[in-house]
Protein backbone atom coordinates (compact mmCIF):
# COMPACT_ATOMS: atom_id res chain seq x y z
CA UNK A 1 0.00 0.00 0.00
CA UNK A 2 1.16 3.41 -0.85
CA UNK A 3 0.01 4.81 2.75
CA UNK A 4 1.30 2.90 5.43
CA UNK A 5 -2.05 1.90 7.33
CA UNK A 6 0.18 -0.99 9.81
CA UNK A 7 -1.06 1.90 12.74
CA UNK A 8 -4.33 0.81 11.84
CA UNK A 9 -4.05 -3.00 11.27
CA UNK A 10 -4.88 -5.40 14.38
CA UNK A 11 -2.26 -8.05 15.14
CA UNK A 12 -4.39 -10.96 14.04
CA UNK A 13 -4.66 -9.57 10.43
CA UNK A 14 -0.53 -8.38 10.78
CA UNK A 15 0.05 -12.26 11.07
CA UNK A 16 -2.90 -13.55 8.66
CA UNK A 17 -1.18 -11.14 6.18
CA UNK A 18 2.19 -12.65 6.95
CA UNK A 19 1.43 -16.15 6.42
CA UNK A 20 -0.27 -15.52 3.29
CA UNK A 21 2.15 -13.55 2.02
CA UNK A 22 4.52 -16.64 2.46
CA UNK A 23 2.18 -18.81 1.14
CA UNK A 24 1.62 -16.72 -1.63
CA UNK A 25 4.96 -15.97 -2.28
CA UNK A 26 6.07 -20.15 -2.48
CA UNK A 27 2.94 -21.18 -3.96
CA UNK A 28 1.22 -19.00 -6.38
CA UNK A 29 2.93 -16.57 -9.40
CA UNK A 30 1.53 -15.38 -12.44
CA UNK A 31 3.26 -17.77 -14.38
CA UNK A 32 0.90 -20.10 -12.95
CA UNK A 33 -1.78 -18.23 -13.54
CA UNK A 34 -0.35 -18.12 -17.13
CA UNK A 35 -0.40 -22.43 -16.92
CA UNK A 36 -4.24 -22.04 -15.50
CA UNK A 37 -5.14 -20.06 -18.71
CA UNK A 38 -3.92 -23.30 -21.02
CA UNK A 39 -5.84 -25.27 -19.23
CA UNK A 40 -3.64 -26.63 -16.24
CA UNK A 41 -6.14 -27.06 -13.27
CA UNK A 42 -3.79 -28.73 -10.83
CA UNK A 43 -2.47 -25.52 -10.15
CA UNK A 44 -6.00 -23.95 -8.75
CA UNK A 45 -6.64 -27.16 -6.95
CA UNK A 46 -2.93 -26.60 -5.24
CA UNK A 47 -3.78 -23.17 -4.21
CA UNK A 48 -7.17 -23.31 -3.00
CA UNK A 49 -6.42 -26.78 -0.85
CA UNK A 50 -3.52 -23.73 0.40
CA UNK A 51 -6.09 -21.33 1.13
CA UNK A 52 -8.02 -24.09 3.02
CA UNK A 53 -5.03 -24.98 5.23
CA UNK A 54 -4.32 -21.37 6.41
CA UNK A 55 -8.00 -20.52 7.38
CA UNK A 56 -8.38 -17.59 5.00
CA UNK A 57 -12.27 -18.38 4.75
CA UNK A 58 -13.62 -18.31 8.24
CA UNK A 59 -11.69 -15.87 9.50
CA UNK A 60 -12.96 -13.72 6.69
CA UNK A 61 -16.48 -14.35 7.48
CA UNK A 62 -16.00 -13.86 10.98
CA UNK A 63 -13.62 -10.54 11.08
CA UNK A 64 -14.14 -7.09 10.97
CA UNK A 65 -14.96 -6.06 7.52
CA UNK A 66 -12.44 -3.40 7.51
CA UNK A 67 -9.59 -6.49 8.05
CA UNK A 68 -11.53 -8.45 5.46
CA UNK A 69 -11.45 -5.92 2.78
CA UNK A 70 -7.41 -5.48 3.48
CA UNK A 71 -6.83 -8.82 3.08
CA UNK A 72 -9.09 -9.03 -0.16
CA UNK A 73 -6.50 -5.92 -1.64
CA UNK A 74 -3.59 -8.63 -1.17
CA UNK A 75 -5.27 -11.50 -2.74
CA UNK A 76 -6.59 -9.10 -5.80
CA UNK A 77 -2.86 -8.03 -6.07
CA UNK A 78 -1.65 -12.10 -6.25
CA UNK A 79 -4.12 -12.42 -9.20
CA UNK A 80 -5.20 -15.95 -7.86
CA UNK A 81 -7.20 -18.10 -10.23
CA UNK A 82 -10.87 -16.62 -10.53
CA UNK A 83 -12.94 -19.67 -8.83
CA UNK A 84 -10.51 -19.42 -5.81
CA UNK A 85 -10.72 -15.94 -5.87
CA UNK A 86 -15.01 -15.90 -6.06
CA UNK A 87 -14.98 -18.54 -3.53
CA UNK A 88 -13.15 -16.10 -1.07
CA UNK A 89 -15.72 -13.53 -1.72
CA UNK A 90 -18.32 -15.86 -1.33
CA UNK A 91 -16.90 -16.88 1.81
CA UNK A 92 -17.91 -13.05 3.66
CA UNK A 93 -21.14 -12.79 1.52
CA UNK A 94 -22.95 -16.00 1.99
CA UNK A 95 -24.20 -16.02 5.70
CA UNK A 96 -25.77 -19.81 5.69
CA UNK A 97 -24.24 -22.10 8.06
CA UNK A 98 -24.53 -25.08 6.16
CA UNK A 99 -22.53 -24.02 2.79
CA UNK A 100 -20.48 -22.49 4.81
CA UNK A 101 -19.02 -25.16 6.69
CA UNK A 102 -18.90 -27.01 2.79
CA UNK A 103 -16.59 -24.30 1.83
CA UNK A 104 -14.12 -24.31 4.73
CA UNK A 105 -13.89 -27.91 4.28
CA UNK A 106 -13.18 -27.28 0.69
CA UNK A 107 -15.71 -29.48 -0.16
CA UNK A 108 -17.11 -26.81 -2.67
CA UNK A 109 -16.20 -23.81 -4.79
CA UNK A 110 -18.55 -20.99 -5.28
CA UNK A 111 -19.05 -19.20 -8.56
CA UNK A 112 -20.67 -15.44 -7.99
CA UNK A 113 -22.69 -13.12 -10.34
CA UNK A 114 -25.86 -10.86 -10.17
CA UNK A 115 -26.98 -12.08 -13.45
CA UNK A 116 -27.09 -15.40 -15.06
CA UNK A 117 -23.66 -14.54 -16.62
CA UNK A 118 -21.81 -15.57 -13.64
CA UNK A 119 -17.70 -15.79 -14.52
CA UNK A 120 -16.40 -18.69 -13.39
CA UNK A 121 -19.29 -20.50 -13.72
CA UNK A 122 -18.00 -23.43 -15.73
CA UNK A 123 -15.36 -24.72 -12.54
CA UNK A 124 -18.11 -23.85 -9.63
CA UNK A 125 -19.70 -26.50 -7.58
CA UNK A 126 -22.12 -23.69 -6.27
CA UNK A 127 -23.47 -21.14 -8.23
CA UNK A 128 -24.47 -18.03 -6.74
CA UNK A 129 -26.98 -15.45 -8.64
CA UNK A 130 -27.74 -12.91 -5.81
CA UNK A 131 -29.37 -14.98 -3.16
CA UNK A 132 -30.13 -18.08 -5.06
CA UNK A 133 -28.19 -21.04 -4.75
CA UNK A 134 -27.93 -23.52 -7.68
CA UNK A 135 -25.60 -26.70 -7.72
CA UNK A 136 -23.71 -26.86 -11.02
CA UNK A 137 -24.50 -30.54 -11.72
CA UNK A 138 -28.45 -29.54 -11.58
CA UNK A 139 -28.48 -27.17 -14.40
CA UNK A 140 -30.72 -27.13 -17.38
CA UNK A 141 -27.93 -25.38 -19.25
CA UNK A 142 -24.11 -24.01 -18.55
CA UNK A 143 -23.07 -22.55 -22.09
CA UNK A 144 -19.26 -20.92 -21.47
CA UNK A 145 -17.58 -18.09 -23.42
CA UNK A 146 -14.11 -17.28 -23.42
CA UNK A 147 -13.51 -14.27 -21.66
CA UNK A 148 -11.25 -11.22 -21.33
CA UNK A 149 -9.69 -13.56 -18.43
CA UNK A 150 -9.89 -16.81 -19.06
CA UNK A 151 -9.34 -17.92 -15.91
CA UNK A 152 -12.95 -16.52 -14.88
CA UNK A 153 -14.54 -17.45 -18.45
CA UNK A 154 -18.07 -16.51 -18.59
CA UNK A 155 -21.09 -18.55 -18.47
CA UNK A 156 -24.52 -18.06 -18.95
CA UNK A 157 -26.64 -20.51 -16.50
CA UNK A 158 -30.11 -21.88 -16.90
CA UNK A 159 -31.51 -23.87 -14.18
CA UNK A 160 -35.22 -24.04 -12.38
CA UNK A 161 -33.55 -25.34 -8.98
CA UNK A 162 -32.32 -23.34 -6.77
CA UNK A 163 -32.30 -22.36 -2.72
CA UNK A 164 -32.73 -19.07 -1.90
CA UNK A 165 -30.33 -18.57 1.18
CA UNK A 166 -28.78 -15.59 3.00
CA UNK A 167 -26.72 -13.48 1.62
CA UNK A 168 -25.45 -9.38 1.61
CA UNK A 169 -24.68 -8.54 -1.65
CA UNK A 170 -23.11 -5.07 -0.43
CA UNK A 171 -20.52 -7.29 1.37
CA UNK A 172 -19.74 -8.79 -1.91
CA UNK A 173 -19.45 -5.84 -3.58
CA UNK A 174 -17.37 -4.12 -1.73
CA UNK A 175 -14.71 -7.31 -1.57
CA UNK A 176 -15.05 -7.34 -5.52
CA UNK A 177 -13.93 -3.64 -5.43
CA UNK A 178 -10.91 -4.34 -3.48
CA UNK A 179 -9.70 -7.04 -5.48
CA UNK A 180 -9.82 -4.44 -8.30
CA UNK A 181 -8.06 -2.19 -6.13
CA UNK A 182 -5.22 -4.61 -5.65
CA UNK A 183 -5.01 -4.92 -9.23
CA UNK A 184 -4.76 -1.19 -9.47
CA UNK A 185 -2.11 -1.01 -6.54
CA UNK A 186 -0.13 -3.93 -8.13
CA UNK A 187 0.26 -2.33 -11.31
CA UNK A 188 0.99 1.22 -10.15
CA UNK A 189 4.18 -0.21 -7.94
CA UNK A 190 5.32 -1.93 -11.32
CA UNK A 191 5.20 1.63 -12.96
CA UNK A 192 6.59 3.42 -10.10
CA UNK A 193 9.65 0.46 -10.11
CA UNK A 194 9.81 0.90 -14.26
CA UNK A 195 10.09 4.63 -13.95
CA UNK A 196 12.97 4.36 -11.65
CA UNK A 197 14.65 1.80 -13.54
CA UNK A 198 14.35 2.66 -17.09
CA UNK A 199 16.75 4.92 -18.46
CA UNK A 200 16.26 7.33 -21.62
CA UNK A 201 18.27 10.07 -22.83
CA UNK A 202 20.86 9.33 -19.69
CA UNK A 203 17.89 9.81 -17.10
CA UNK A 204 15.24 7.87 -15.07
CA UNK A 205 12.17 7.95 -17.61
CA UNK A 206 10.47 9.42 -14.07
CA UNK A 207 12.68 12.09 -14.06
CA UNK A 208 10.47 13.08 -16.75
CA UNK A 209 7.11 15.20 -15.97
CA UNK A 210 5.02 13.44 -18.63
CA UNK A 211 5.57 9.90 -16.76
CA UNK A 212 6.10 12.24 -13.11
CA UNK A 213 2.53 13.31 -13.84
CA UNK A 214 0.57 10.36 -14.81
CA UNK A 215 2.61 8.25 -12.08
CA UNK A 216 1.48 10.96 -9.29
CA UNK A 217 -2.37 10.96 -11.21
CA UNK A 218 -2.24 6.89 -10.50
CA UNK A 219 -1.18 7.35 -7.45
CA UNK A 220 -4.11 9.55 -6.49
CA UNK A 221 -6.65 7.40 -8.36
CA UNK A 222 -5.31 4.48 -6.10
CA UNK A 223 -5.90 6.60 -2.92
CA UNK A 224 -9.17 7.82 -3.71
CA UNK A 225 -10.28 4.11 -4.42
CA UNK A 226 -8.60 3.17 -1.16
CA UNK A 227 -10.48 5.73 0.94
CA UNK A 228 -14.16 4.93 0.01
CA UNK A 229 -13.27 1.20 0.04
CA UNK A 230 -12.50 1.92 3.63
CA UNK A 231 -15.06 3.94 4.55
CA UNK A 232 -17.52 1.33 3.29
CA UNK A 233 -15.86 -1.00 5.19
CA UNK A 234 -17.29 0.93 8.59
CA UNK A 235 -20.52 2.08 6.83
CA UNK A 236 -21.94 -0.53 4.45
CA UNK A 237 -23.95 2.03 2.59
CA UNK A 238 -21.39 3.36 0.46
CA UNK A 239 -20.18 -0.12 -0.97
CA UNK A 240 -22.15 0.26 -4.12
CA UNK A 241 -20.21 3.70 -4.53
CA UNK A 242 -17.12 2.18 -3.75
CA UNK A 243 -17.74 -0.81 -6.41
CA UNK A 244 -18.71 2.41 -8.97
CA UNK A 245 -15.60 4.09 -8.08
CA UNK A 246 -13.12 1.36 -8.62
CA UNK A 247 -15.08 0.28 -11.60
CA UNK A 248 -13.56 3.74 -13.10
CA UNK A 249 -10.62 4.04 -11.60
CA UNK A 250 -9.19 1.05 -12.04
CA UNK A 251 -8.89 0.12 -15.38
CA UNK A 252 -7.84 3.79 -15.76
CA UNK A 253 -4.78 3.24 -13.69
CA UNK A 254 -3.66 -0.15 -15.20
CA UNK A 255 -4.39 1.60 -18.85
CA UNK A 256 -1.43 4.07 -17.56
CA UNK A 257 0.75 1.22 -16.16
CA UNK A 258 0.94 0.53 -19.91
CA UNK A 259 1.57 3.62 -21.03
CA UNK A 260 4.24 4.16 -18.52
CA UNK A 261 5.96 1.33 -19.91
CA UNK A 262 6.02 2.26 -23.36
CA UNK A 263 6.38 -0.85 -26.24
CA UNK A 264 6.47 -3.44 -23.45
CA UNK A 265 3.60 -2.69 -22.19
CA UNK A 266 1.31 -3.60 -24.55
CA UNK A 267 3.12 -7.13 -24.69
CA UNK A 268 2.37 -10.39 -23.15
CA UNK A 269 5.89 -10.37 -21.49
CA UNK A 270 4.85 -8.58 -18.30
CA UNK A 271 2.06 -9.15 -16.15
CA UNK A 272 0.21 -6.00 -16.66
CA UNK A 273 -2.58 -7.35 -19.06
CA UNK A 274 -3.30 -10.05 -16.38
CA UNK A 275 -4.57 -7.15 -13.95
CA UNK A 276 -6.57 -5.86 -16.69
CA UNK A 277 -8.51 -8.44 -18.08
CA UNK A 278 -9.13 -9.29 -14.45
CA UNK A 279 -10.42 -5.68 -13.48
CA UNK A 280 -12.63 -5.48 -16.33
CA UNK A 281 -14.37 -8.76 -15.40
CA UNK A 282 -14.68 -8.04 -11.80
CA UNK A 283 -16.47 -4.39 -12.96
CA UNK A 284 -19.42 -6.32 -14.69
CA UNK A 285 -20.59 -7.48 -11.99
CA UNK A 286 -22.02 -6.67 -8.80
CA UNK A 287 -23.06 -2.93 -9.51
CA UNK A 288 -26.20 -1.24 -8.78
CA UNK A 289 -27.21 1.94 -9.98
CA UNK A 290 -25.96 4.99 -7.69
CA UNK A 291 -28.56 7.30 -6.31
CA UNK A 292 -26.04 10.13 -5.24
CA UNK A 293 -28.53 11.70 -3.07
CA UNK A 294 -28.35 8.89 -0.47
CA UNK A 295 -24.80 10.15 0.23
CA UNK A 296 -26.07 14.13 0.26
Amino acid sequence: MLLDLNFEISEDLKLILNSLKETLDSQWSTKKLRSVIEGNKEYVDKIWKEIIRLEILPYISNSSLKDVVILNELIGSRLLPGIVASSIIASRGIKDKDVLNKLYAGEVKIAISDSNMVPSGDQADLILINNKLIKRKECNSIITFNSLDNTMKISKVECNSNETIEVNNAEIALLLSSQMLGSGEEVLNMSVKYSKERIAFGKPIGSYQAIKHRVVNDAIDIELTRSIVLEASENIKYAWLAKDIANRKVPKVIMSGIQVHGGIGFTDDIDIHLHLRRALTLSKIYNERINISEFL
